[in-house]
């Protein structure tokens, strides 16, 4: 599950999920969960009218925990369908006085409300996420360059039960890695600077920095205002370009009741020295339920507009229900309207039953 700011007690009402964290030693445990899912998209754009069918094991992740004093180190080896198998996050936390941590190694972003794993999730796909926002091929989409994900880097944070801060220098954020250390370029990001500039097979280097602030506002308001700047270093042959990222983030969270609403806005721009300027906004809003200790409901609009080229609208319905502690079953229906800059405008229909099992 992506670490979100723990202040911000909101951020995991969405589940009723619960990990056993089974102990291994009096300082190693493990824990975990896999996702399953059946997927049906209906497409009406104007270029190829389809509906697709899809079932599939999508992940299966095991998170190994170390706690020794004020040393914490967590490392989680996942599969993921189409990917294969990889280390999602690997870093160790250090906290030498109180409210002081040094974090080091791979870990996930700060930015953006919505957590990057599927056990942290309020419905089943991602806001700013559907088939009609593809660059290109069907793999990459504009939501990839939206907020950053996991990246290797150094974070020192300062966190108290009301504020957290902190600030985080990092080998690459969207597209690049390899300036502090590695120099494995990785597959997917050189795809994302291919198909924004049309070079072929770039090599990629970069650095990032990521800070982040959280107040709990008390009255059950929590807050984040957060920003990413990458610069990358593209070689491709004669022609070598940079491209200078920025991101920022802000979210709002209310939580009364069994009620949880939230709001967020994201402002994100690409600069291309030999191409354009990509600016893309984008915003969420979300109202959540947990109508009884089993089941909660969602609904959420979210919106992407990426500057001259694409205007999309998501309408997303979700209910969750915990049949045991350990066994969810997610059920969703969004419906997407895009406005394309070329004039191919449509909508897409998309709904999914996913089942989740943690251990």
């Amino acid at each position: 599950m992506k670490n979100k700011i723990a202040i911000a007690t909101a951020f995991f009402a969405a589940s009723c999920l619960s990990f056993a964290e089974i102990a291994l030693t009096d300082s190693l445990s493990v824990e975990g969960f896999a996702d399953m899912s059946y997927l049906r998209t209906e497409d009406d754009r104007a270029v190829a009218n389809q509906t697709e069918n899809s079932h599939n094991l999508d992940q299966v992740e095991i998170t190994f925990l170390l706690d020794s004093d004020l040393l914490t180190t967590q490392i989680d080896l996942q599969w993921e369908d189409e990917t294969g198998y990889s280390v999602d996050q690997a870093f160790t936390a250090y906290s030498p006085s109180n409210g002081i941590v040094i974090t080091v190694g791979r870990y996930d972003s700060m930015l953006g409300f919505e957590a990057s794993e599927p056990t942290g999730l309020f419905q089943y796909s991602g806001a700013y996420s559907s088939d009609t926002e593809t660059f290109i091929d069907n793999d990459v989409t504009y939501s990839d360059i939206i907020t950053p994900e996991t990246n290797n880097g150094l974070k020192l944070s300062y966190e108290t039960d009301t504020d957290f801060l902190a600030i985080s220098l990092q080998d690459g954020a969207f597209f690049g890695d390899g300036r502090l250390g590695s120099d494995t370029d990785s597959d997917t990001l050189a795809d994302l600077v291919a198909q924004l500039t049309g070079s072929v097979d770039p090599e990629i280097s970069s650095y990032a920095i990521e800070t982040a602030y959280a107040k709990d506002l008390g009255n059950g308001f929590n807050a984040l205002i957060g920003a990413v700047f990458e610069t990358t270093e593209v070689g491709n042959g004669a022609n070598d370009f940079e491209i200078e990222s920025t991101s920022i983030n802000a979210f709002i969270t209310y939580e009364t009741g069994a009620w949880l609403f939230v709001g967020e806005y994201n402002m994100t721009t690409h600069d291309i020295s030999t191409v354009d300027e990509r600016e893309i906004d984008s915003f969420l809003v979300m109202a959540n339920c947990s109508y009884s200790d089993r089941a909660s409901i969602t609904g959420r609009v979210s919106h992407v507009d990426v500057d001259s080229f694409l205007d999309a609208t998501k309408f997303t319905l979700a209910h969750n229900y915990a049949f045991t502690k350990n066994l969810m079953l997610v059920t969703e229906i969004s419906a997407i309207d895009y406005e394309f800059a070329g004039g191919a405008d449509g909508e897409t229909l998309e709904g999914a039953l996913e089942l989740l099992f943690t251990f």
